[in-house]
């Protein structure tokens, strides 16, 4: 029987043989900065390896789990999701459960709990493919701040992972001076920093968040995170609906991150997913995934810019060619976008959609609106 180096979605459980291998490849009597005791935040003792059924796990995500499958505690993810959530579903869709990776944490907490750590991107794509059981790291811990250490030293900036942000940074330091464990001073912020991101930001970055700490700021991020499951959700539950009336107008999320494929997709939504339906609009509504850095406002503009501008330069290249002259052309429209963050609620309310055909979102992107009113702010105060 040959041992496969990942375990097909299909599987649907892990066996021993799968528990061996996982050993094999990241052994924790010489793999470095994870399970050595000496090595791990104080109050915080790696026990072993094991296959733990995830019913046994205590991972407190919110009563939608479609909508956002959120950390059990908010020092741990800035934005609920981990930056690169959708990549690492695709790869687990493609490749499978990666062996060679290591593994999902989980630790026996000061509640008497066992307490998801560690992984929870991978498990949701576990739990929603039908998996019961998963390969954990088991470890104890005896007070929340090592908790809150050890959960950030995990979010290694390794494939399949998503690896901590700047804001997730920003957050656990906010946490730890709210509870006490450290001062809004430099130095304690700075060895904070250096403990729970070792080499994971550059100097430079590294002072921004000290900084950003130290003033004060970044205390809290609004914003909402989306995979293709809780947009379509979103859409539903704001008044976005398929058909309504008969209508014919159909709505398709589509992650920002597909800006260089978008066209395809739509396309193949129209052709298969909608076959046989009486579609006069298919309106085109991307949605930002999780938002990244410290600035979500920025990064929230930056995607949905860059999504638009590729659109827009994909339907030119295949202007002269049937494709535009087909039912695609007539009927499918890039229509807007859903918000993501509660600071620009003022301008773009986030219960709606923010729309590409009406005010200055009609002929400019958010860069070209800003630098205008930037340029305006500066004159004024001549």
């Amino acid at each position: 029987m040959a041992i496969s180096h990942a375990v097909p979605l299909s599987a649907k459980c892990f066996t021993q043989e799968h528990l061996d291998l996982s050993l094999k490849y990241i052994c924790p009597d010489v793999y470095p900065g994870l399970y050595k005791e000496s090595e791990l935040p104080e109050g915080m003792k790696w026990i072993k390896r094991v296959i733990m059924k995830i019913s046994d796990i205590v991972i407190d995500f919110d009563d939608k789990f479609e909508r956002s499958f959120q950390t059990q505690e908010e020092f741990i993810r800035s934005n609920g999701r981990g930056a690169n959530a959708d990549y690492v579903h695709a790869s687990i869709e493609e490749q499978g459960f990666k062996l060679s990776h290591v593994p999902v944490s989980v630790a026996y907490c000061p509640n008497k709990l066992v307490m998801l750590q560690d992984g929870r991107t991978r498990l949701e794509k576990l739990i929603k493919s039908g998996f019961d059981n998963v390969i954990v790291d088991y470890y104890e811990c005896n007070n929340w701040n090592a908790f809150s250490k050890m959960a950030q030293l995990q979010n290694s900036v390794v494939d399949p992972y998503s690896p901590h942000t700047k804001a997730d940074i920003i957050v656990n330091c906010n946490h730890a001076i709210k509870m006490g464990w450290i001062k809004r001073e430099y130095n304690d912020i700075l060895a904070r920093v250096l403990e729970i991101a070792p080499s994971s930001f550059k100097p430079q970055t590294i002072n921004k968040i000290v900084s950003n700490v130290k003033e004060g700021n970044g205390h809290t991020f609004k914003v909402l995170s989306f995979t293709e499951t809780s947009a379509k959700q979103w859409l539903k539950d704001y008044g976005y609906h398929d058909n309504e009336k008969g209508n014919g107008i159909y709505y398709k999320a589509i992650s920002s991150q597909f800006y260089s494929k978008a066209i395809t997709i739509a396309a193949k939504y129209l052709q298969r997913e909608l076959a046989g339906c009486d579609v006069k609009e298919l309106r085109i509504v991307l949605h930002t995934d999780t938002l990244d850095g410290a600035d979500p406002e920025k990064s929230y503009k930056g995607k949905v810019d860059t999504f638009r501008v590729n659109w827009d330069r994909s339907l030119s290249e295949i202007k002269d060619t049937f494709f535009v002259e087909s039912k695609f052309a007539k009927i499918v429209r890039l229509f807007g976008s859903i918000p993501a963050v509660t600071a620009l609620r003022e301008v773009y309310p986030m219960d709606k959609l923010i729309m590409f055909h009406v005010g200055q979102l009609k002929n400019k992107t958010f860069l070209e609106i800003d630098s205008t009113n930037s340029l305006s702010q500066f004159l004024d105060a001549a």
